[in-house]
């Protein structure tokens, strides 16, 4: 009996002496310890009424679910928990191909849900959903209280089904429209448009609209063709693009740097720092004009201040939108759901933070400012949408009617009828006159001019 009483002593004092060494340890934190533990204890207290007092029986994985979007959305508009669908869904939108409608959407300043941009042949720009546009609604649901996670459920779905967003546009802010869209599946393109503009001065014009896995490739491709047609410069439209991989921005930024720093990742601990460079003799070496706007994000942000803090081009247009942060994708329940946690920001080759944090005013450093700013109205973006979107449906028509000839030698299918398709074209350049793209033009002029200076030099 003394023996196990002394044992028992002894097991007092170890005790003691690990409790004594645990507060001095917790006293180096204060008292952060106690208060998480206490807040765990309202926590569950709160999960524990719902689940015995509730009206209605409450699923109790759901009621978790909740808690844990609610905790992930209080952060900032990226940072997200995903159920076990979601997390299915992750690496859908880098792959170029999912189900939906086709636009890049956010939560803006105001919390309100906000069109980035609509990706172009997609069938929300087919419909005429506008960058900039507000979704008051999603099938009559109302986006006031809605997450990020939440909508894109409900935009998503199987291609062939409708849904009807109610937005407002920033040419009529105060005119709520319903607008119908057929979801499909969605192939994104890279590079949606390649040409000689400016055939005298042997300028060339890319718009890239969306960076994933086959970017570079799109990009070397197109560049490539233009150079065939002697082009000596260069416009890259990043405007509307927002964003995608980061390791394909990295790549793009290779192609026209030598060498130095693209982009550097800081969080709170060196862990999440990570620096970016060039590690090849770059590309291509004509000079360079990038045009950006407002809704120009993410990775198009690193490009456009990469290209600008190595003076490698210069970027006409607005101000970018400001979204430079880092997600990490952290499993959860044995792989089965998972969080997305903002974990850093990106910061430009001389130091920028690119991020719009939640706070931030207009007067604060984030995005990446234009060399030249030129602006545009809500009118004159709306209308180069509307020029772009009968371009892309004209050069689609074109093809069936490739298509549609070829089969109609044959006999298979009818031609389409000539005199009416005639007239449409007609019409369409009568938009397209109308419409004055004043950011592009200022690219023309600064590389025009900057030739011009070369081959004056060059005398």
């Amino acid at each position: 009996m003394k023996t196990s009483r002394s044992k028992v002593f002894i097991l007092v004092v170890i005790i003691a002496g690990l409790g004594m060494i645990l507060t001095q340890v917790g006293a180096k934190r204060g008292n952060a310890a106690e208060d998480i533990y206490a807040n765990y204890e309202t926590l569950t207290t709160v999960i524990d009424k719902v689940l015995s007092n509730y009206v209605t029986e409450v699923d109790r994985q759901e009621l978790f679910y909740g808690a844990y979007e609610g905790i992930l959305q209080k952060l900032d508009p990226y940072s997200q928990f995903l159920p076990p669908q979601s997390k299915e869904d992750l690496d859908i939108d880098t792959t170029g191909e999912f189900g939906g409608v086709g636009i890049e959407i956010t939560l803006d300043e105001h919390k309100v849900l906000s069109v980035i941009t609509p990706l172009e042949g997609t069938p929300a720009y087919n419909a005429g959903v506008l960058a900039g546009d507000k979704i008051w609604k999603i099938n009559g649901k109302a986006t006031d209280r809605m997450g990020l996670t939440d909508a894109v459920k409900l935009l998503r779905g199987r291609a062939g089904t409708p849904v009807t967003i109610t937005v407002t546009h920033e040419t009529e802010p105060r005119k709520p429209v319903d607008i119908e869209i057929t979801r499909d599946v969605i192939k994104i393109k890279s590079v949606v448009s390649a040409d000689i503009f400016d055939e005298k001065a042997g300028i060339g014009y890319v718009r890239l609209v969306h960076f994933q896995k086959n970017t570079v490739r799109e990009l070397d491709d197109a560049i490539e063709s233009l150079v065939k047609r002697k082009m000596k410069a260069l416009v890259l439209d990043l405007r509307f693009n927002p964003g995608g991989l980061l390791d394909s921005a990295v790549d793009v930024c290779d192609k026209f740097i030598g060498e130095g720093i693209i982009v550097t990742t800081k969080g709170r601990n060196n862990v999440t720092r990570e620096e970016f460079r060039a590690h090849k003799s770059a590309t291509y070496h004509f000079p360079m004009a990038v045009l950006v706007s407002a809704q120009s994000a993410s990775a198009s942000e690193i490009v456009s201040g990469c290209l600008q803090d190595h003076k490698r081009a210069a970027i006409i247009g607005t101000r970018t939108f400001g979204k430079g942060s880092v997600q990490s994708v952290i499993p959860l329940e044995d792989g089965k759901c998972a969080m997305r946690l903002t974990t850093a920001y990106y910061y430009t080759p001389s130091g920028r933070l690119i991020h719009r944090k939640p706070d931030a005013k207009d007067e604060d450093d984030w995005g990446i400012y234009p060399d030249i700013e030129v602006k545009m109205t809500a009118d004159e973006y709306a209308g180069l949408w509307k020029q772009w979107r009968d371009r892309h449906i004209d050069e689609n028509r074109s093809e069936t009617q490739a298509i549609g000839a070829e089969e109609g030698e044959a006999g298979n299918v009818k031609t389409v009828d000539e005199p009416a398709a005639e007239a449409e074209d007609a019409e369409n350049e009568d938009v397209e006159e109308k419409v004055i793209d004043k950011q592009l033009e200022a690219a023309r002029l600064f590389l025009s001019g900057l030739m011009f200076d070369a081959r004056r030099a060059a005398k």
